[in-house]
């Protein structure tokens, strides 16, 4: 199984002269915490990434209005990302050693998707559900606990 079958493609980006607010407003909209941050929007760049964490930590310390923040002042320049042909335990092995639960997919240099633990774990059910139903549980917990233990 290869990442593309399971990430979330076309996933939406910030610029990173966009607002903290308007980065939030991604997370709320979409149900979730992860915001890819591009270059530009035709280019798709990935140039950094901010979780609503990022956002929670660095707004609190600067006591500044969402409005008034750049997303650049918060957010992770060093970002892991895989290629869709990877197979999905390459890009567990990544989020592991980089402990993180959400991990940009790209192809040719610009931003295509976003894989994250959940659909990893979605795949694994699947996958090791022939195996019975211990066995995925315990393959689960392993992964789990070996992304949660790496920082």
């Amino acid at each position: 199984m290869d990442v593309r079958e399971l990430m979330t493609p076309d996933p939406v980006a910030c610029l990173p002269t966009e607002s903290c607010a308007a980065a939030g407003d991604i997370m709320r909209r979409r149900n979730c915490g992860f915001v890819p941050i591009v270059e530009s929007q035709s280019t798709k760049r990935i140039i950094g990434v901010v979780t609503d964490r990022d956002l929670l930590l660095h707004l609190t310390a600067v006591d500044r209005a969402p409005s008034h923040v750049p997303v650049e002042a918060c957010m992770t320049r060093a970002v892991e990302f895989v290629a869709p042909n990877a197979g999905l335990e390459d890009a567990a092995r990544i989020m592991e050693r980089a402990a993180i639960h959400r991990l940009p997919v790209v192809e040719d240099g610009r931003l295509v998707g976003i894989l994250s633990l959940k659909d990893i774990a979605l795949a694994a059910r699947k996958q090791w559900a022939y195996a019975g139903p211990h066995v995925a549980e315990r393959q689960m917990t392993e992964i789990v606990e070996a992304i949660a233990a790496a920082r």
